[in-house]
């Protein structure tokens, strides 16, 4: 039987670890150790985690790193991990009673290098509302993640603080391995607010998808569209369909056809029980004559001239303090 270790990434969440501790001790297939990485907190994650420490029925391990994002906390984690199999989730998730179980049943011969969960997100949420979710596959994000460890250091582990999720995943896919999609492995991601800035942020992101491109030419187009109907571009059609009065039968069209490109994704926010309002359709309205350009822009920015790797990071040398 496979050994299993879990990898929390954590910065600032001392708070909210606890209940993730409690759903892996919870599990019906416990985990042989937890390593959680503090990500340079400024809150006491140690205290947080103490009493689990001494109580837990498998090992639990703190190991500190200087503040890098959770790429390096990660890449960390599966180094002083001693499982044949590395999961990863976040310490604001919450694992399924039966997570562990279910994930580890992905791994059906040796070819299959990761395993993928699905993430649920409840909540009432908002336009502006950012929600982790994946219910089909082919996300590979680390809430809900496995990987054979020794596939992890065949292809490098996390060679890049940029998108590292799919980019370990497009390294192992391009290794030759197979990633597969366990829906019955569910971690649940709870939603988070979010301000009109958000929206900038995740525009400047889209360059971090320019640089999967350029890293995974083979791979990356098989799994990121180079067109998404994002929220933007959805709300811009139903702006020019409200306007076809004034600007004529041609923006109605275009209208349109925005929305008929959006409506899968209009259907999975209504399956989220996504609210909206008029100020938050207002404001999405301004951001999108602003906001499409630049996602255009720092997509191929990220093709053209990706963003450079910290040197710690390419070396793969990070310096640990176990408790």
């Amino acid at each position: 039987m496979d050994s299993v270790s879990v990898v929390i990434p954590i910065y600032n969440q001392a708070h909210l670890v606890a209940r993730t501790i409690e759903s892996l001790a919870a599990n019906t297939r416990q985990p042989d150790e937890i390593i959680i990485v503090d990500d340079g907190s400024t809150d006491d994650v140690q205290e947080a985690i103490q009493s689990f420490q001494t109580n837990s029925p498998f090992t639990i391990r703190l190991l500190k790193v200087p503040h890098g994002g959770p790429g390096r906390a990660r890449e960390a984690g599966w180094k002083a991990a001693q499982g044949t199999i590395v999961a990863f989730t976040d310490a604001d998730a919450v694992p399924a009673r039966d997570w562990l179980e279910q994930g580890l049943k992905g791994f059906t011969d040796p070819q299959v290098g990761g395993v993928e969960g699905a993430v649920e997100s409840g909540g009432n949420a908002t336009i502006f509302t950012h929600q982790v979710h994946n219910r089909f596959g082919r996300q590979f994000m680390t809430a809900n993640m496995f990987y054979r460890r020794s596939v992890i250091e065949a292809v490098g582990g996390f060679k890049s603080p940029y998108r590292e999720d799919s980019d370990l995943a497009f390294s192992v896919l391009g290794a030759g391995y197979r990633i597969v999609f366990v829906r019955d492995a569910v971690v649940f991601h709870p939603p988070r607010q979010e301000t009109w800035w958000f929206y900038f942020s995740k525009a400047h992101r889209k360059r971090y998808e320019g640089f999967l491109f350029r890293n995974h030419p083979d791979i990356a187009p098989r799994y990121i569209p180079r067109f998404q109907p994002t929220e933007l571009f959805i709300v811009l059609g139903e702006l020019l369909s409200l306007l076809s009065l004034w600007l004529g039968l041609w923006s109605l069209s275009v209208g349109l056809l925005s929305l008929l490109i959006g409506l899968p994704k209009r259907l999975a926010d209504w399956l989220d029980g996504r609210k909206y309002n008029a100020r938050d359709y207002l404001t999405a309205w301004i951001l999108t004559l602003f906001l499409v350009p630049v996602e255009f822009y720092y997509h191929w920015l990220g093709i053209l001239k990706p963003p450079p790797i910290p040197k710690e990071l390419r070396k793969s040398t990070v310096k640990l303090e176990s408790h």
